[in-house]
């Protein structure tokens, strides 16, 4: 029981993926949205999503050629408390809500 709960603080205890937590606040996001905010690789923000999917934080789903990341509902309480004092660097969120994924990510190739 206390290991799970001492799993999901050192889930929290990365800079990195608070900072994703806090783009998830503003809305849902895709891989390429959030490699655009932050100072990481394509491949470190998969991971960092990984780990946060994981932990029960986020969960994905598809739409259309893109899967999105958000913020799970049913995450523990203090942890959403938490989260809603994250600060949001206000150009990374005045960004997310100007921009749409097919603004800045490209539509994968399709071999025929």
């Amino acid at each position: 029981m206390y290991d799970e709960w001492a799993e999901l603080w050192r889930t929290l205890g990365d800079p990195t993926r608070l900072h994703i937590l806090s783009l998830l606040g503003i809305r849902d996001a895709c891989v390429c949205e959030l490699v655009e905010l932050l100072p990481i690789s394509q491949s470190a923000v998969s991971q960092h999503l990984r780990r946060l999917k994981s932990s029960g934080l986020v969960r994905d789903y598809r739409d259309r050629t893109w899967v999105f990341y958000t913020l799970r509902p049913d995450m523990p309480g203090v942890v959403a408390t938490f989260l809603k004092d994250l600060p949001i660097p206000p150009e990374d969120a005045q960004w997310l809500r100007s921009h749409h994924v097919v603004q800045t990510c490209q539509v994968p190739m399709v071999d025929t």
